[in-house]
């Protein structure tokens, strides 16, 4: 069984590391978030590798139960919720969001450095259940707390869809991604318990899969919607006095797709513009646009109807929410303003 142990470590190894090869190659096609998944599955192949080393040479590798192995088992799931962040949300993610996703973990850290600099003493354990007897000791209660943390980062993930809004896939995309990583966490969570050989060659088998799949699902089964005929109208505005603006109007809501975002604002598309409100809205009143309360709300129609006639969402209220509408009824309302009639009579007219 040990040599299978051996073995198995060492397809990881080499599996995730072909893995990663595959994602960067292919990087261009998928933005962002196909370079952070890059990094995080070839981060893995350092896990693999010392272990491996270890068991090869007879050696016994490090004890399951430790602080460093703990916090570093946060730090990858943290990861995992930052890439799905931005396959949610391209873009979003900046030094400072990414700081605050990874505050918490910083502070179990400093906990963590401030302890041993008290001169608290970290027993080794090879299992959780082989700690329950000292339960009552500060290392022993914190390493459990820190077990029970594994799992808050990957419960983001059910919120991420109020939170944020989807640009590059939907809700069933997210579902698998959620399931995905919870079982990955299940089956580290039990090593944690039961430390044989047994359980770790299959948690192998079960990590190295379920990072297998997330892979498949970002190259051949996540939805990269273009922006298309969405964009079209606004890429083709050019020729004003102050073509400038819209130009960079045009270009930042072709890549970026901000009408999707429920709190974007004048103020925020002007600061991300580099203008300010007052000139920004005499821009958009000048293209005949109103006010950008019609702009926004025009895109956001434009693009529901292309989620609509692509078949790719269940239903409309699905569709109006992606498209960055914070509720049916104002979707509705919107939809009956730009099409003279609601959503199922206009799509019964088409037919």
């Amino acid at each position: 069984m040990s040599q299978l142990y051996i073995a198995t470590v060492f397809a990881g190894a080499l599996v995730c590391l072909l893995a990663s090869v595959l994602l960067f190659l292919r990087r261009n096609s998928g933005e962002r978030s196909r370079l952070i998944l890059t990094v995080i599955v070839f981060f893995s192949v350092f896990n693999y590798i010392p272990r491996f080393i270890a068991l090869y040479n007879g050696e016994t590798p490090e004890f399951v139960v430790t602080v460093k192995m703990l916090l570093q088992a946060i730090f990858m799931v943290n990861a995992y919720v930052m890439y799905a962040v931005e396959v949610v949300s391209p873009g979003w993610l900046s030094i400072r969001r990414i700081l605050k996703l990874y505050s918490f973990w910083v502070l179990l850290l400093a906990i963590y450095l401030i302890s041993l600099a008290a001169g608290v003493k970290y027993s080794q354990y090879s299992s959780v259940i082989e700690m329950f007897a000292q339960v009552g000791r500060f290392e022993v209660w914190f390493r459990l707390v820190l077990c029970i943390l594994i799992f808050m980062p990957a419960l983001f993930l059910f919120f991420v869809r109020r939170t944020r809004i989807y640009n590059n896939t939907n809700h069933t995309w997210v579902i698998k991604y959620t399931i995905t990583l919870v079982v990955n966490i299940i089956a580290y969570i039990l090593v944690l318990l039961f430390n044989n050989t047994i359980v770790h060659t299959l948690y192998y088998y079960i990590s190295v899969g379920c990072s297998l799949y997330i892979v498949y699902m970002e190259l051949f089964d996540r939805l990269i919607i273009s922006s298309g005929s969405l964009t079209a109208e606004v890429a083709g505005i050019k020729g004003h006095k102050d073509g400038s603006l819209i130009e960079k109007l045009d270009s930042y809501m072709a890549n970026h797709q901000a009408w999707r975002d429920p709190d974007l604002s004048l103020n925020m598309l002007a600061a991300e513009l580099c203008t300010n409100r007052t000139t920004l809205s005499k821009v958009l009143r000048e293209y005949g646009y109103g006010s950008y309360t019609n702009y926004i709300n025009k895109l956001r129609i434009e693009d529901f109807l292309t989620q609509a006639e692509s078949g790719n969402y269940a239903n409309f209220q699905e569709s109006f929410f992606i498209a960055g509408f914070r509720s049916r009824s104002t979707a509705f309302r919107n939809f009956r303003q730009y099409a003279g009639m609601t959503p199922s009579e206009y799509f019964q007219k088409r037919e």
